[in-house]
């Protein structure tokens, strides 16, 4: 009995995508690696989506990650003080600070950044309201930024300053309002 070599014929187009698919595997592979384990970077902040459908007086979660969430809510405080009470709990991971900031959706302004107090077990409170550049801008985004051991992670969630009017500055003056925005430069 004498032993053959099969030869089979190959296209060079099929080496070629077979080639380009073992690239894309390995480019995906090292995404995904470094989206979920080699950003330690205290520069970058790893956003993740808020859940659909929650309203921000009683409390809107975010996943952060395989096992992390967090709880966010903002509310008009009591006594028509003229402020917000933003609460935030942080679940599956140790949060060493969290930080907020409000962001304009439909224009190009930030408003106020605030560092939470930290009340102990994950939970985070702080007071404040939306500034001076509310009276000019009614769609905004408050951005939640928690920096832990494994780096800043966060989310956002979107709302209307109509939702908290008790907290929106409506001063006569636009170039006071002007002044105290910081315009983005885009």
């Amino acid at each position: 009995m004498a032993a053959y070599e099969e030869d089979t014929y190959r296209p060079r187009t099929l080496n070629l995508l077979i080639g380009v698919t073992l690239a894309t595997i390995v480019i995906a592979l090292w995404y995904l690696l470094d989206y979920y384990y080699l950003r330690e970077s205290e520069a970058r902040v790893t956003w993740y989506p808020p859940a659909q459908g929650c309203v921000l007086e009683e409390g809107c979660r975010a996943g952060l990650g395989v096992a992390a969430a967090m709880h966010f809510a903002m509310r008009e405080a009591p006594a028509g003080a003229g402020q917000l009470t933003f609460d935030v709990d942080v679940q599956g991971f140790e949060a060493k600070q969290v930080r907020i900031e409000f962001v304009g959706r439909e224009m190009d302004v930030r408003s106020r950044a605030f560092t939470l107090d930290a009340q102990g077990d994950g939970h985070f409170i702080g007071h404040g309201d939306l500034g001076a550049c509310s009276s000019h801008v009614d769609a905004w985004r408050v951005q939640v930024a928690i920096e832990s051991d494994h780096g800043l992670k966060g989310s956002w969630f979107d709302f209307d300053s109509a939702q908290f009017p008790a907290a929106v500055s409506r001063r006569d003056s636009r170039r006071e309002a002007i002044d105290g925005c910081l315009w983005r430069n885009a």
